[in-house]
């Protein structure tokens, strides 16, 4: 008699008979990928260990007027620099060459608060000439890295840290409240989000510190093919599946004939002409939606309308450990994030497989190697594969120049207003 495991038995070793009697065609097709994406990851590391970067601080007037809108036009201006560098295939298997990112920080020493640009040098031009042409009266200034000087054993015996990166509670199509959700339409009164995290760190002491680093590159459309799935299937219409190769159609093919088979047996006309009514009501699912699924349409709609930045938010408290209190930093920097998330839609939250903390078994030797992963990552300002997608308006929301309704006393100003020299000067 035969059974189903002999049928699979047999199976197998037809397979594997024909694997080993073809072995060299078939471990060419798994080989080479794995000697492709080793060797472009080898030589893209060796390229950027020769690429300079350059860290601006910037400062702007005390009386600043604008809001995060123009810190928007920026972000709008830096998309340029999406796919300017890949030309050919030798600039990707042999120049080692990578899209440009850049990295938005916020830090603080022991309550003074300074904003930081990091650039390639190669697009040091560009991002001075986007400030500039938004803020008129800004100063720009290359400054030494100041992470350079932290030594790669922290934490040791004088210092300690706390770190994790930020991730996204749902997909990246879900947008985060924006700056125009600070704004009261009926009296123009605005509530200047990055003011949050000025006056929080306003109140460490000395020997504390806080980094806040927004890592951005300039990525494609594909992001939105997704986030147009997800409002049609909100919507209760149908998802149009992306087309796949010739061996996926013809699996695709397959399995609809069988499933057309099996229904032969087994629909009746009531099941067909039910299947017609259920597809005959998908359009009318629209009136049926709650205020909050409407919400959602309507900001997933508007979020795909910007371009979008593959973006990675990276945090880190170090202090010495006499006055090392993670509570109090965590307050301030979590009260920061929560204020950009919504209860239908998009939010920030610790990512636990960054996060520096562990428990059970082992946990100090875990968080020990945390601690020092984060700490590498933040150096090398890493941005991760699995980022996610914000937009342009989502990132002038979470990082722009303070406007003057934040008075902290701690955040470096052009307390000059800069003019320009008479026409009659002599030259």
């Amino acid at each position: 008699m035969i059974t189903f495991s002999t049928v699979i038995w047999e199976s197998l070793k037809e397979a594997l008979s024909v694997y080993f009697a073809y072995w060299w065609f078939f471990s060419f097709w798994i080989l080479w990928p794995l000697f492709k994406a080793l060797w472009v990851t080898y030589i893209q590391e060796k390229n950027l260990r020769r690429m300079k970067w350059n860290l601006l601080e910037v400062k702007v007037s005390s009386e600043l007027e604008k809001r995060p809108k123009t810190m928007e036009e920026f972000f709008s201006g830096l998309y340029s620099t999406y796919d300017v560098v890949i030309d050919t295939l030798y600039d990707v298997y042999l120049g080692g060459a990578v899209d440009s990112w850049f990295s938005f920080e916020i830090v603080s020493f022991e309550g003074d608060v300074h904003l930081y640009i990091r650039t390639p040098d190669g697009h040091r031009d560009l991002v001075e000439s986007q400030i500039y042409g938004v803020y008129p009266d800004a100063e720009i200034q290359e400054v030494e890295d100041y992470i350079s000087g932290v030594p790669d054993d922290v934490p040791n015996e004088d210092y300690d840290i706390w770190g994790t990166d930020m991730k996204l509670g749902k997909d990246s199509a879900y947008p985060i409240r924006t700056y125009k959700e600070f704004e009261d339409t009926a009296s123009g009164d605005f509530v200047d989000p990055i003011g949050n995290i000025v006056e929080g760190v306003n109140k460490l002491g000395p020997g504390e510190q806080i980094w806040i680093q927004i890592l951005t590159r300039p990525t494609d459309d594909s992001w939105k093919k997704n986030a147009r799935n997800i409002v049609l299937k909100l919507a209760g219409r149908e998802v149009k599946k992306p087309k796949g190769g010739f061996f996926t159609d013809l699996n695709n093919e397959i399995m609809l004939l069988a499933r057309h088979v099996a229904l032969d047996f087994f629909h009746t006309v009531e099941d067909s002409k039910a299947e017609e009514k259920k597809s005959s009501d998908l359009p009318s699912m629209m009136l049926h939606l709650s205020s909050g699924e409407r919400a959602i349409i309507d900001g997933i709609d508007e979020k795909i309308k910007k371009n979008g930045f593959e973006t990675d938010i990276r945090y880190i408290y170090s202090a010495k450990r006499k006055v090392f209190n993670k509570a109090k930093a965590n307050a301030v920097m979590f009260s920061y994030f929560t204020q950009f998330g919504t209860e239908f839609l998009n939010r920030f939250g610790p990512d636990g497989k960054t996060k520096t903390s562990a428990y059970y078994f082992f946990s100090d030797t875990r968080k020990a190697w945390k601690k020092k992963a984060i700490m590498r990552k933040y150096k090398a300002r890493t941005l991760d594969v699995k980022s996610y997608v914000l937009n342009t308006e989502e990132l002038a929301t979470i990082f722009h120049f303070p406007t003057k309704e934040v008075k902290g006393p701690v955040v470096p100003r052009v307390e000059a207003k800069k003019g320009k020299p008479p026409a009659t000067l002599p030259i």
